[in-house]
């Protein structure tokens, strides 16, 4: 297991990572984010990009260029019961720890550029009452994403496509024993082709997670909630001031 020093390490290459996207694709994918986990009916493909992301989405703050600051809070997420197919994380405890873990499962998974794997994800994760609409806005964020990265709109994605979502930092509120809502802070990294650049943005997704004894023995699954009902955290670079003033936590690396 990495010792603390290790982990500020790690902390430390991360801000240093090169970040080539500009505000405007930090506000579009937040806003296609924010539609996809509240009720919203403005499709992802339309939306205005002078707009700012809905509640449940907020930008990132500008990334620090003074000194490292360690993360004040550590978490480790549990890891998940089983997997079901195309390699879905399943099955948390009953615990914040755990909504947050069930969480992060479902932004790693839900966006991206195959079609069947999104649409997998809302099976997999949101509400049964909700999956209809959130199978639609799903299918629609991922044509949006392949348009975004000048990508063909159906057929597989070519060679070295690829969208990947990396959780930084977790907070969540309690609202009762069965229900929390859960912030995760991201990085998600884009790259059109094998040959292409890597386009990194950052974003805060915040989903209602309740309980549901009747889900895979025991779960937590998400539920599309208004927009205003959700909190609003910013996005913090972890090693950052912003990260601690913003009870940001950090996630502690795997064994």
């Amino acid at each position: 297991m990495p010792f603390a020093t290790d982990l500020d390490q790690l902390a430390r290459q991360r801000i240093r990572r090169a970040r080539t996207a500009g505000a405007l694709m930090t506000v579009l994918l937040g806003a296609a984010l924010a539609i996809l986990l509240s009720k919203s009916p403005q499709d992802p493909a339309n939306a205005d990009p002078t707009l700012a992301p809905t509640a449940s989405v907020m930008p990132a703050t500008p990334a620090p260029t003074f000194g490292y600051v360690t993360p004040a809070r550590w978490v480790t997420l549990p890891e998940a019961r089983g997997r079901l197919s195309r390699d879905y994380p399943v099955g948390w405890p009953r615990t914040p720890q755990g909504a947050a873990a069930a969480a992060a499962a479902m932004f790693s998974a839900v966006w991206d550029l195959d079609k069947g794997r999104a649409l997998g994800a809302v099976d997999v994760y949101f509400s049964s009452r909700d999956r209809d609409e959130s199978r639609r806005e799903a299918a629609a964020s991922v044509t949006w994403l392949r348009a975004l990265l000048a990508l063909p709109r159906e057929g597989a994605p070519p060679a070295g496509a690829t969208v990947a979502v990396q959780p930084v930092g977790v907070q969540w509120r309690i609202a009762d024993a069965g229900n929390v809502y859960v912030s995760v802070a991201m990085r998600i990294d884009m790259i059109a082709g094998a040959h292409a650049p890597m386009r990194t943005v950052t974003v805060v997704g915040t989903g209602h997670l309740r309980w549901q004894t009747g889900l895979r023995g025991g779960d937590w699954a998400v539920l599309r909630t208004p927009a205003a009902r959700m909190p609003r955290p910013v996005y913090a670079d972890p090693g950052s001031a912003a990260f601690n003033s913003g009870h940001w936590r950090a996630i502690r690396p795997g064994e």
